[in-house]
């Protein structure tokens, strides 16, 4: 290779860090800005950005060895932004949007040219310490021993056994607890049972809710009524929607600063009125319909929240305790906690990082092997996290792939 060669390669490399940092920002400003608003074509670019890096770096014979903890950290990251995006509980009209997008199928092309120039490699986890494997042998077998006893066998209150006055005041003060003729147990939805759920509208988190009205449903009612102008019926409905906009723009609310400790997603939501971050939830008229779980899901879960923030600021993974000492610092604001920062952790992409460095997880999300793991645990009683410590111990890497449906 000759040095114009090498200096125009160079340029190039210079170029794509450029355009990745470029990315990386816009993103970041996006989910600062907007409560955690994912643009699926943003993420989808950022990722293909960082394997582009990582396709040229291994193209480059002098690079290799002086960019390999760079570009294995890259190349993992652009990995969890695609899993994080098909793992996302979308709605159920949305399933299979992010597989036909046409940055979908690049950022497959981006993996296999990484692949093919020898990055497998680097994608290969390195074995935890023993340190690192005893922590998470006696928080998995914890964790699974809490949250797979039966917990759905509870004899609700009987209001027969009181007064009418006292029942109208349980009511009052509970309604989410206390029921007038409840179902007897078992209660949740065991598996095959499944069904889909839909809604006319949804909460969303008030900076969310103004970006919808304002880019998404004014411009079409705009559209609509420039198509058929003085129709009365868009007409009325444009002047609801921006009413509605400038009603939200006003409206102000003090976040909570020590919020209630609630897990993530209904119970936070619609307990509180509240996101996670303290941001006020208003409703929006968008329709969804989602899968409604089983206990299954649930348990499971719990298991993967309870796991990783147990691990959270121990040693174990490098990228979650970065982000566990971040979340404690006065820097993350709102977003983060001196006092209860692994609640404030988001569990989702901390378990993505944790398996990609300790493939055993993976079977936390995983039916077949969580139930067949649970039993193993059930049944090896006092020897349970020395079983667990040798079965993370000779797990091999998992297969490296981008799912196509």
């Amino acid at each position: 290779m000759s040095e114009g060669a090498g200096e125009a390669l160079t340029s190039r490399l210079q170029l794509l860090l450029e355009q990745e940092g470029r990315l990386e920002g816009e993103l970041h400003r996006l989910e600062e800005s907007l409560s955690g608003l994912r643009d699926i074509d943003l993420v989808l670019s950022l990722a293909s950005a960082q394997l582009a890096v990582c396709v040229e770096v291994m193209a480059t014979p002098s690079l290799r060895e002086p960019w390999a903890a760079r570009v294995s950290e890259k190349a993992r990251s652009a990995l969890r932004l695609v899993e994080g995006l098909l793992a996302e509980n979308v709605s159920e009209d949305q399933r299979g949007l992010i597989q036909s997008d046409s940055r979908y199928a690049e950022v497959r092309q981006r993996l296999q040219e990484f692949l093919l120039a020898g990055g497998a490699g680097l994608l290969e986890p390195d074995s935890p310490g023993a340190r690192s494997r005893r922590i998470l042998s006696r928080t998995v077998v914890s964790a699974v021993r809490k949250f797979t006893g039966a917990d759905d066998r509870y004899v609700p209150l009987d209001l027969e056994d009181y007064p009418p006055l006292v029942r109208k005041v349980l009511l009052f003060l509970f309604p989410v607890f206390v029921r007038e003729h409840p179902q007897p147990p078992p209660y949740g939805i065991e598996e095959g049972q499944e069904v889909t759920c839909s809604a006319p509208r949804m909460k969303l988190p008030l900076s969310q809710a103004i970006f919808y009205l304002e880019n998404e449903v004014i411009p079409a009612l705009e559209k609509q009524l420039s198509d058929r102008p003085g129709d009365p019926g868009i007409q009325e409905e444009l002047r609801r929607n921006r009413e509605r906009a400038q009603y939200l723009r006003k409206l102000r609310f003090f976040p909570r600063s020590t919020p209630v400790l609630l897990e993530h997603g209904f119970y936070t939501d619609g307990m509180t009125g509240y996101t996670a971050d303290g941001e006020l939830l208003v409703p929006v008229q968008l329709p969804v319909s989602f899968r409604s779980g089983t206990n299954l899901d649930r348990v499971m879960e719990q298991v993967r929240m309870e796991v990783v923030r147990r691990i959270a600021g121990r040693g174990v993974s490098r990228e979650i305790d970065r982000q566990y000492h971040w979340l404690r610092s006065l820097e993350s604001g709102v977003r983060g906690s001196s006092r209860t920062a692994s609640m404030k952790l988001d569990t989702a992409w901390a378990y993505r990082v944790l398996k990609q460095e300790v493939p055993f997880l993976g079977r936390l999300s995983d039916k077949m092997k969580f139930v067949e793991l649970a039993e193993q645990i059930r049944v090896a009683g006092g020897t349970a996290e020395r079983r667990v410590d040798r079965m993370i111990e000779r797990e091999g890497a998992p297969g490296i792939s981008l799912r196509q449906t």
